[in-house]
């Protein structure tokens, strides 16, 4: 028996959402639905996430999408500025590298101006989908092609921006990039983790790796090779770590964690002194647990 098939105008609302929700791996290969319904006041209708760990934001277009590539803008001045409490909102979901978005745009057609606009938007990934629906036995479903755009470098890696926040692979000033992907991960987990101790945390180029630091002072130093990177609390002379899997990860972690409870968090007149434990009240706790994932135990700290 065939199917008996009609072309529809693009359903509006939440049934677009959720039909584009539905093929989520199609919009972006190996995506996965964070969130069905952002509705981000830039525009952002739904959250995915890639298999590196990159957010994927969808902006369904229902007007002419003339103004997309001011739309991309907007959408990366939005995460700039909100870009710790997104980190930590959606890290849980596996969104680990923030500071490296990709965007896609839906829409019943795109202006051939808007189009060569964004091929020449190089700074970071965006993707143009033109959608079309359709009644299949009365039930919609949605025809996906992607826009062809002038040839670029499409998806590649933005550059870094100045004071260090760049792609989460590879240290400003350092021409040695890591290779391993996971590492890759870990570094971008580990930098959006100290990012988000304290939004007075700044970046900089120092003798050919990163660090970071607050109030004056540097809380971590961190390095790369190929094959892993090595982070030093404080001074980056003293205990350096290599990291390199997820256990060595914690290591450096909690050491930072600890570095920034001493100095930073705990009062200049009741710092603990060598040897002695560092008291966290149940607020400060909480603060870290919702930092780092899974809390940080007594022993941890101090």
């Amino acid at each position: 028996m065939n199917a008996k098939l009609k072309r529809t105008a693009l359903p509006d609302g939440a049934q677009l959402r959720k039909l584009l929700a539905e093929r989520a791996g199609e919009l972006v290969e190996g995506g996965e639905l964070v969130d069905p319904d952002a509705q981000g006041q830039s525009g952002v209708d739904l959250l995915l996430v890639d298999e590196t760990g990159r957010p994927v934001f969808v902006d369904v277009v229902t007007g002419s999408g003339a103004d997309v590539p001011t739309r991309v803008f907007d959408h990366m001045d939005w995460l700039d500025r909100n870009r710790r409490l997104f980190a930590r909102a959606y890290a849980d979901a596996g969104v680990v590298r923030p500071e490296e978005p990709r965007f896609v745009f839906v829409a019943a057609g795109f202006p051939s101006a808007a189009a060569r606009a964004v091929s020449a938007i190089d700074c970071v990934s965006v993707r143009l989908v033109r959608a079309e629906s359709f009644l299949i036995d009365g039930e919609p479903t949605l025809l996906l092609e992607d826009v062809r755009q002038s040839p670029r470098r499409q998806g590649e890696r933005p550059p870094a921006r100045p004071g260090g926040d760049g792609d989460g692979g590879e240290a400003p000033g350092r021409g040695i990039e890591i290779q391993s992907e996971e590492v890759r991960t870990l570094l971008a987990l580990f930098r959006s983790g100290v990012d988000g101790l304290d939004g007075r945390v700044r970046e900089k180029q120092v003798n050919g790796g990163v660090a970071f630091d607050l109030d004056g002072r540097t809380l971590a130093f961190v390095s790369v090779s190929p094959v892993s990177f090595t982070v030093s609390p404080g001074d980056r002379l003293a205990n350096p770590i290599v990291v390199s899997d997820r256990v060595s990860l914690e290591r450096a972690m909690n050491a930072v964690v600890s570095l920034f409870v001493r100095e930073h968090v705990a009062a200049p007149d009741a710092a603990a002194t060598d040897g002695e434990a560092v008291e966290i009240s149940d607020d400060e706790r909480a603060k870290l647990a919702a930092v780092w994932g899974g809390g940080i135990s007594g022993g941890d700290v101090g």
